[in-house]
């Protein structure tokens, strides 16, 4: 699944985020950026959808000690910090597929 994601504790409308795809294969789910690099997700705490405003849903996720942000793109422009339309259905789904996953 397509995702764009940012790591940090804060995420804002200036905030660059990068694009990936998440793996939904068993036993672990990974997040593998476009520059080929791969985050495990092997130790979630917590999963929280946020509602940002104007910016959408979006998925704080936290793994050990990292915080990502992370959506599903409907659309992504990637031009400056780039322009995204979020599925929000499927930014659901994710988020439950997570949940599972702690």
């Amino acid at each position: 699944m397509k995702i764009v994601y940012h790591f940090g504790n804060q995420i804002g409308f200036d905030t660059i985020v990068k694009k990936g795809t998440i793996t939904e294969a068993e036993p672990q789910i990974s997040i593998i950026g476009s520059d080929k690099s791969e985050y495990k997700l092997n130790n979630i705490k917590e999963v929280k959808f946020v509602k940002i405003n104007a910016l959408g849903t979006m998925i704080r996720l936290t793994n050990e000690n990292d915080v990502i942000y992370l959506t599903v793109p409907r659309i992504f422009i990637d031009k400056g910090t780039g322009f995204i339309i979020v599925n929000y259905f499927a930014t659901k789904k994710l988020g439950k597929l997570l949940m599972e996953q702690m």
